[in-house]
């Protein structure tokens, strides 16, 4: 294998911009990070384990995966816990991938499922979406011998779009059974559409269905790298054989294990993300963008004007010290992403939105 050959063909996951030069109070909207961070119990346990930092952690996890268990009645023998979802998505190819093997996954999606397969030599495959929407037809056509994993985020990111539990069921059950589906559901908290399925029903039904999740979000911990996946016991088991054997560390397992099972709060933030994402949303409509319909904690917006429109109002927001998201490494440099933010955050960024479409020329 040519290593150096094989990286040349990848090109670097770029991170959303944290900070603004010369600027202070800075709102962040280009991560999709929790605005709030995590809870008082959460941070209170996390200041007590700081003080065991010289020994290593549990290497099972044990007490995140009952917590994980407990809060969405699973068996806790088909949860693999990681140093956030991307660990368990780089394994999944380690395990599963080598030269000459194909993956499907669908154009604009989560940039690292290209990164990781490309790693492991096998040939991207990107089926075609309808208006930036995951065309599972489209995904079927493509499948052939050479086709080992198939990726969808949903909702995906970044575009917030969701395939609905009667497409996907009717999707999974068309594909061979040796052919893994990895279902990203880092954003799942956030919708509780009546036609929405987080893919844990797949997983008891289908013996080739991953589903991964993740801390990074709503639970405000994404800077501790927290992920978890749920599959069958065989592929729990690779999983194992393969990872580090510290591979979470013990601050992110205590503040998970807690954070998963406040329900209360948990609730909170949904409402909190369910009614700015409708505000927002009507106001920009109002703007001449095209707004899409975005069910995660972001909104995806297009430019009618395209390219040079997109980079104008970025600079037009970063000088009002918001950095937002421009999706010119997702071959989307006519678009943006936006996180929803406090609620001042998101009032200023309405503002900042409307002088600069009143004020353009």
């Amino acid at each position: 294998m040519n290593t150096q050959k094989t990286l040349k063909n990848i090109n670097p996951y770029l991170a959303g911009k944290s900070k603004i030069t010369g600027k202070k109070g800075v709102i962040k909207l280009s991560s999709n990070e929790s605005p709030f961070g995590p809870s008082a119990n959460v941070l209170a346990k996390i200041k007590t384990i700081s003080n065991s930092t010289n020994r290593y952690p549990e290497s099972g996890s044990l007490k995140l995966k009952d917590s994980i268990s407990k809060r969405y009645n699973l068996n806790k023998n088909n949860i693999f816990c990681a140093n956030g979802s991307d660990e368990i998505l780089g394994l999944i190819c380690q395990l599963y991938l080598t030269k000459g093997d194909e993956v499907i996954i669908p154009k604009n999606s989560f940039l690292m499922y290209e990164i990781y397969s490309k790693i492991n030599n096998a040939k991207v495959i990107n089926s075609k979406t309808l208006d930036y929407r995951v065309d599972t037809k489209n995904i079927l056509k493509n499948i052939n011998k050479k086709t080992k994993i198939i990726f969808i985020a949903n909702p995906n990111n970044p575009t917030g779009l969701y395939i609905d539990k009667f497409d996907l069921d009717s999707f999974i059950k068309k594909i061979p059974k040796r052919i893994i589906i990895v279902l990203d559901a880092a954003y799942a908290e956030y919708l509780n559409n009546h036609d929405y399925e987080n893919g844990m029903k797949y997983v008891r039904d289908n013996n080739n269905v991953i589903v991964t999740r993740t801390f990074s979000k709503i639970y405000g911990l994404a800077s501790l790298r927290l992920g978890w996946c749920y599959a069958n016991l065989e592929i729990i088991a690779l999983l194992d054989k393969i990872r580090g054997p510290f591979n979470v560390n013990s601050i992110a397992q205590e503040a998970g294990a807690i954070a998963i099972l406040e329900k209360g709060i948990e609730k909170k933030l949904i409402a909190h993300n369910e009614k700015w994402l409708k505000k927002i949303k009507t106001e920009f409509i109002k703007l001449p963008v095209t707004v899409y319909d975005s069910q995660a904690n972001f909104i995806f917006i297009k430019l009618v004007k395209g390219v040079s429109q997109q980079k104008k109002l970025n600079k037009h927001l970063l000088s009002h010290s918001i950095i937002i998201r421009t999706l010119d490494n997702y071959n989307m440099s006519d678009c943006i992403r936006v996180t929803i933010g406090t609620e001042k955050e998101n009032k200023l960024l309405i503002k900042s939105f409307k002088s600069f479409f009143k004020n353009e020329k």
